[in-house]
């Protein structure tokens, strides 16, 4: 059976046998989930990307790791509709259905892969969606195997 690995740190987290197997470890699950209640600095300090984003896709936080991946600037970028404005790429079930799904349901957690077509080349990351009220923070890492 193939191995399977938390989609956040790459450690094993078990077998499957499902081909296209992946998770997230507890340790991960359990940082991941306080990410909601950390301050603009805070989230400016972590080594992945942050957006927080109302209901309706407006994005209220954008941390550096974020802009760096991204290649836009904060102040650029909060305040617009994410999905029409920023990442139209996102407009697809892939991503807005899961959105939209998440923000109505009551999942603490929805975890999927996700292939951004950037200018440089595709980049293939890791979403978590995680509940901040009624708005959704989103982390974003990049898949396991590509530079950093």
């Amino acid at each position: 059976m193939p191995n399977v690995l938390c989609a956040w740190c790459g450690a094993l987290i078990g077998q499957s046998e499902a081909e296209d197997s992946h998770g997230i470890c507890r340790t991960c699950y359990r940082d991941l989930r306080g990410i909601p209640d950390l301050s603009s600095t805070e989230l400016d300090g972590l080594p992945f990307g942050v957006i927080v984003l109302a209901e309706h896709g407006t994005i209220l936080a954008y941390n550096q790791a974020e802009s760096r991946l991204a290649k836009r600037e904060p102040l650029s970028v909060i305040g617009r509709n994410f999905f029409t404005e920023i990442a139209p790429c996102t407009s697809v079930q892939a991503f807005l259905g899961a959105f939209r799904e998440f923000c109505h349901g009551n999942e603490p957690s929805r975890t999927f892969q996700f292939t951004f077509p950037f200018p440089d080349g595709p980049v293939r990351v890791v979403i978590v969606f995680l509940h901040k009220g009624k708005d959704v923070t989103v982390a974003v890492r990049k898949c396991l195997g590509q530079n950093a």
